[in-house]
């Protein structure tokens, strides 16, 4: 019997999409940062949960208001990676019995604020009693269908980018105090569109090579482009996660009108390698100029 630390987080959601009963009306199931359902009129609906765990994504010493955040983020960040806008969120809440209402009154606390800055409506959830805090967000959002972007799309030639430093981020506490990146996406799918993206959880590595698979190419990154936070290696980089900034690829004539905008919008993002032929395989160009192949991975939950 295969045992989940041998089968991997990913290797079981593969193995679990054959469970997937797929109506005309589902767009994109299992295997992208959000479902994607037809819906009446010119857009799309865009379906996401993530789920939270005492002692795996936070602690019970971290303010219930930063684990709240989090949560909701999280889901916010999953329905920017699809170039679209977050509207509804029901909440499902675990609680031991012994745990203050005043703790469960933070959660809700950090939650309402990414919701009210964003203008999501928290209409529903459910509670129940856990030996564990457990906190799992399913977040409804909307796109415009020329507008969608998901992970398979990639091109040979097309230029990669990130919208910000990676890395050290549960290390320095970033990972409960992000801003998810849609309004970031917006402008990219409304001005540039790229032709794949996703968000960036799991590192640079592991996500980089989900869109690789997706579109069936390849890539070459360059160890010098690739943006970090302070003190952070530059495998750390590739490879901590829960960065939640934007990953995404886009013909080189775009890529190139990108940087040179100017436009009221200050965002800024960061060019990090090119697509290529999937038999050239996933390659980084270290700082002395050698070449080698990226080693796949990133965080592990089994």
């Amino acid at each position: 019997m295969t045992k989940l630390s041998h089968l991997g987080e990913f290797g079981l959601i593969e193995s679990l999409k054959r469970f997937q009963n797929l109506s005309q009306r589902v767009v994109k199931g299992i295997g992208d940062d959000a479902a994607v359902l037809k819906v009446k009129g010119g857009r799309y609906l865009l379906f996401t949960t993530d789920m939270l765990v005492q002692d795996v994504h936070f602690s019970l010493r971290m303010s219930p208001a930063s684990v709240g955040h989090k949560a909701l983020a999280c889901n916010l960040s999953d329905i920017a990676a699809m170039g679209g806008e977050p509207v509804f969120a029901v909440v499902s809440l675990g609680v031991p019995g012994n745990i203050s209402a005043s703790y469960v009154k933070g959660l809700y606390a950090g939650m309402w604020a990414v919701a009210r800055a964003f203008g999501v409506s928290i209409v529903g959830g459910d509670t129940v009693r856990s030996d564990k805090v457990v906190v799992n967000i399913a977040l409804l959002g909307e796109v415009e269908k020329r507008k969608l972007i998901r992970r398979q799309g990639a091109r040979t030639g097309d230029w990669i980018f990130v919208s910000g430093p990676l890395g050290g981020s549960f290390k320095s506490g970033r990972h409960l105090k992000f801003t998810p990146r849609v309004k970031e996406a917006r402008f990219l799918v409304g001005k540039f569109k790229p032709s794949a993206m996703m968000d960036l959880s799991d590192g640079l590595a592991g996500d980089l090579a989900h869109i690789l698979k997706a579109s069936c190419v390849g890539a070459l990154i360059e160890e010098k482009l690739i943006p970090r936070h302070r003190g952070v290696s530059v495998d750390r980089a590739l490879t901590d996660g829960e960065d939640f900034e934007l990953l995404f690829t886009m013909p080189s004539a775009r890529a190139k009108k990108l940087l040179e905008y100017e436009g009221p919008e200050k965002f800024r993002f960061y060019p990090i390698g090119v697509v290529r032929p999937r038999r050239e395989g996933f390659c980084m160009v270290r700082a002395n100029s050698q070449v080698e192949a990226v080693e796949v991975k990133g965080y592990r939950h089994f």
